[in-house]
């Protein structure tokens, strides 16, 4: 094993308890004793760089959000380095539980709120069943936790070896376990890799609500479709041919968009403010979901189907309420005139990507597309592109990465691993959104008005040294820069220059591997990669909280009147809420991603599994120090040969971004190689590719971890 800074990294990135001991991270890279001094140092590098943080003997990855982590007593929460802060009873958590803690006011006073649990005693188990013998035990479905219980043979029921199955702890200890706690199987779920055991596998580790509380439930199902005074205190909308434009598979429709002429641009958000009383059961539930989850075959909603499927979804030939932003852009694309009010409106269309994209392009769509639609259809993409090149000139970070899509069969299990299109359709949505956050965030802010946006700040000076070099390696750079900061102008022009190189992908993997996480937060601190002095999110508030309190906070301005001039009274208490929602919402959204990823990548899994053995031709995407990363030209799928497992001892080039060997061998970016799936491991999602050929003879190689990566857009969104 090679003991590498990127390898230790890649290790702690996205996993749900990040907290190792250097004996762990040798055991899960591979390593000996022998290397055990080689990887302290590199642990200890890492911490000195704030890549890593250490917490007693243990290391982990850095919060990045804000967010203290520690254990639950009465008195309060102890964080890793022995202070106490004080902090109320929360609903979600119990003495002892290892809590994450968001800091209220001055940090100094060492007050904060729970708003997640990190770890906590369990009711059930979900885990594998091994069977040895006369004994079984359940362990870990995924590689990162270390727990298992002893389960007699007559408490297995029918579950075989190597199911994914549901138990429940009998006994905190047995005779012969050895401390180690008894439980009875309830529920089997399946193989690995089968949808329904990987869903309830990922939702327990991840401590997902699936099940809606009977009195949310109850609330929801009263809702009431506007009525005629409801209708009548709104801006009537419903002449005007609004459409929505989503994935085929999209569960939820909360933004419908029209254009009249050529500069006046309609954005509708489904009014969810309406349905969702602060206060309620509904309310309380969807701040503690936080957002929606989806997997590649079913989604959590924040919002019972009744909302989210029915009364707020903007549904064709259906009055709903909306929350309209309605923009004037001049020539330039820039907003001249914004205004925002509450309306009716009435979809024409529901359209997926593709069709609409064939409306833009003047192409015949697969499926018949409204007559009335088509010009404001085409209207939208001339106007995104001037949004676009308007928002690129002033410096915008534009990533370009590939998103892999699950194409289920009909029993849900995974068919095809694609890459997922980015036509003129995604590109124009995308473009009237961002238009529409950045106004209604220009709004809230100059209004005073408490609300959670969303930020994005620079990246740490580690972060931007390491990417300044390697763009400079690359020429990308002007010269001159020295160790300036880099703006977000100038990373973009950089990855302009880039653009057609075998590079160009990695460039823009590494860009956003520099870059810190987008979160919300109560102050309005711009947004580094959009390059907007003012961000938040409004569009999609059926699936994020956030976006509901942004409505809030955007309506109560719009009544005016005294609560309007209440704003400057109540600052300091509406500012400490916030800040307690975003902290939260944060939290809710990393626990999103994870799982959302992870499914993916255990999705995608089940598919390589049918295809052991199986050779395929593929590309160079990306190398490292530790080997180089090939790209299945028949699957969105990615494998790893280790530069360990090539004749002889590889270097990185940092220059030309290759691995070259003192014999002059050498593996670059855009190299053709053919490989062949050697393994699949269904339970840590990690596939092994054995290199067959490359134009000298034939090689092998260990695994990498299955690459998805649909959830990581968002991160500097």
């Amino acid at each position: 094993m090679q003991v590498s800074d990127e390898r230790i990294l890649e290790l702690f990135a996205g996993r749900a308890r990040t907290s190792l001991t250097p004996a762990m991270v040798l055991r899960e890279l591979g390593g000996t004793r022998k290397q055990g001094r080689v990887l302290r140092r590199s642990l200890d590098r890492l911490v000195q760089r704030g890549r890593l943080e250490r917490a007693g003997r243990r290391y982990r990855a850095p919060r990045r959000d804000g967010l203290v982590e520690g254990a639950l007593h009465q008195g309060g929460v102890l964080d890793d380095a022995g202070e106490l802060w004080a902090a109320p009873e929360s609903d979600l958590a119990r003495s002892g539980d290892r809590v994450l803690l968001a800091p209220i006011g001055d940090p100094r006073r060492r007050r904060g709120e729970v708003v997640g649990v990190v770890d906590a005693p369990r009711d059930e188990w979900v885990g594998i069943l091994e069977r040895r013998g006369g004994e079984a035990r359940i362990r870990p479905y995924r590689d990162d936790a270390r727990w298992q219980l002893r389960v007699a043979a007559r408490d297995c029921g029918r579950a075989r070896h190597g199911d994914v199955v549901v138990a429940i702890a009998k006994s905190k200890s047995g005779s012969g376990g050895r401390g180690m706690p008894s439980a009875v199987v309830v529920e089997r779920l399946g193989r690995p890799g089968t949808p329904e055991a990987d869903f309830r596998a990922v939702v327990w580790r991840r401590r997902l609500p699936v099940e809606f509380p009977a009195e949310v439930l109850a609330e929801a199902e009263a809702a009431a479709a506007l009525g005629a005074r409801e209708i009548a205190r709104r801006v009537d909308l419903r002449d005007r041919p609004f459409l929505t434009i989503d994935p085929a598979s999209a569960r939820d429709h909360d933004d419908a968009v029209f254009v009249d002429g050529e500069r006046r641009l309609f954005v509708a958000i489904a009014d969810v403010s309406n349905y969702v009383p602060r206060g309620s059961a509904l309310d309380r539930e969807s701040l503690q979901r936080g957002n929606s989850v989806y997997f590649p075959d079913r989604a959590i909603p924040m919002l019972p189907e009744r909302l989210s499927g029915e009364l707020c979804s903007l549904v064709p030939d259906a009055d709903r309420a909306a929350i309209v932003a309605e923009l004037l852009l001049d020539e330039a694309g820039a907003v001249v005139r914004r205004s925002f009010y509450p309306a009716v409106i009435r979809s024409r269309a529901r359209l997926d990507y593709a069709d609409a994209a064939a409306v833009m392009e003047g192409r015949r769509p697969e499926r018949e597309v409204p007559a009335e639609v088509g010009a404001p259809l085409r209207a939208l993409a001339e106007l995104a592109a001037r949004l676009r090149r308007r928002r690129l000139a002033a410096g915008a970070i534009d990533l370009e990465l590939p998103e892999a899509r699950i194409v289920l069969d009909e029993d849900g299990r995974a068919a095809d691993v694609v890459e997922a299109p980015r036509t003129v359709a995604h590109r124009a949505i995308e473009e009237a959104m961002l238009a529409a956050n950045r106004a209604v965030a220009d709004f809230v802010s100059s209004a005073g008005a408490a609300a959670v946006y969303r930020i994005h700040e620079a990246p740490s000076a580690s972060e931007q040294a390491d990417l300044r070099q390697l763009l400079a390696s690359q020429g990308l750079l002007h010269q001159g820069r020295g160790d300036a900061v880099l703006g977000p102008g100038e990373i973009a022009r950089a990855l302009e220059r880039a653009r057609g190189r075998p590079v160009e992908r990695q460039l823009h993997w590494v860009a956003l591997r520099s870059m810190r996480r987008a979160r919300y937060h109560a102050e309005n601190r711009g947004h580094f990669a959009l390059a907007f002095d003012s961000y938040l999110h409004f569009t999609s508030p059926i699936r994020r909280y956030a976006d509901l309190v942004v409505h809030r906070a955007l309506v109560e301005i719009l009544e005016g009147g005294a609560r309007a001039t209440a704003f400057k009274r109540v600052e300091k208490r509406d500012q400490e809420r916030m800040s307690r929602v975003a902290a939260r919402l944060s939290q809710r959204e990393r626990a999103a991603v994870e799982a959302e990823r992870e499914s993916t990548d255990l999705a995608i899994c089940a598919f390589m599994a049918r295809h052991v053995g199986g050779e395929f031709e593929g590309t160079v995407a990306s190398v490292a120090r530790h080997g180089f990363y090939v790209r299945l030209d028949d699957f969105a799928v990615e494998g790893l040969v280790p530069a360990a497992a090539l004749p002889g001892r590889f270097r990185l080039d940092e220059r030309t971004l290759s691995l070259v060997a003192r014999s002059g061998s050498r593996f670059q970016l855009g190299d053709r190689v053919r490989i062949r799936v050697e393994r699949v491991d269904q339970l840590k999602a990690w596939i092994t590719f054995g290199l067959l050929s490359h134009g000298k003879g034939n090689q092998s190689a260990p695994s990498r971890r299955a690459s998805s990566s649909s959830a990581r857009r968002s991160q500097s969104r």
